[in-house]
């Protein structure tokens, strides 16, 4: 009796969502780093502002969950969910509109973090709302990248072997529309 050999592993053994690791990764890796930048104006840098109290009020809860909507990303991410996808957009358009409206803010000279207790001059404020809309666009892009199916092109028709209305079991059939 012959032996018969069977390959290792089967070339399509890998799942797709296996081969775009390292994707998710990066962005949840940047997600979780926005998150912290986020949360740390939320908790530290707002309350010690010069704002008044019904501003604060507002803005502090708001800060906490968009920083906390970071963090359900970052699971999102983690564990491969569909939604992470939209959660993730969302949040690069919230984030993207804020960054927008400080660095107009501080180009027209506005203080946006004016403080008792540090000086934040203006260039600190436009270097951080920068690094902050740049990992939002790319942990949107990467989250978008890697959770995405890869596309699967059907063969060309010259590559087929049968014609599915002519063969039968491998024997010739008259086709339809031919006299027998």
């Amino acid at each position: 009796m012959a032996a018969v050999y069977a390959p290792r592993y089967a070339p399509d053994a890998t799942p797709w969502h296996a081969r775009r690791r390292g994707t998710r990764g990066f962005a949840a890796v940047t997600l979780f780093l926005a998150a912290l930048i986020v949360l740390s104006i939320a908790l530290i840098v707002l309350p010690s502002t010069t704002l008044d109290r019904l501003s604060l009020t507002w803005l502090i809860p708001l800060g906490l969950a968009f920083g906390v909507a970071h963090l359900v990303a970052v699971y999102g991410v983690l564990r491969r969910r569909a939604w992470t996808v939209s959660l993730t957009m969302y949040l690069m358009a919230i984030g993207l509109g804020l960054a927008g409206l400080g660095l107009l803010v501080v180009l027209t000279g506005g203080e946006l973090f004016s403080s008792s207790t540090a000086a934040w001059n203006g260039g600190d404020v436009a270097g951080l709302l920068a690094w902050l809309a740049g990992s939002w666009l790319l942990a949107a892009r990467f989250v978008f990248r890697g959770m995405a199916p890869p596309v699967v092109r059907p063969a060309p028709p010259e590559e087929r072997l049968v014609e599915p209305r002519s063969m039968v079991a491998g024997r010739r059939i008259a086709t339809t529309g031919t006299a027998a």
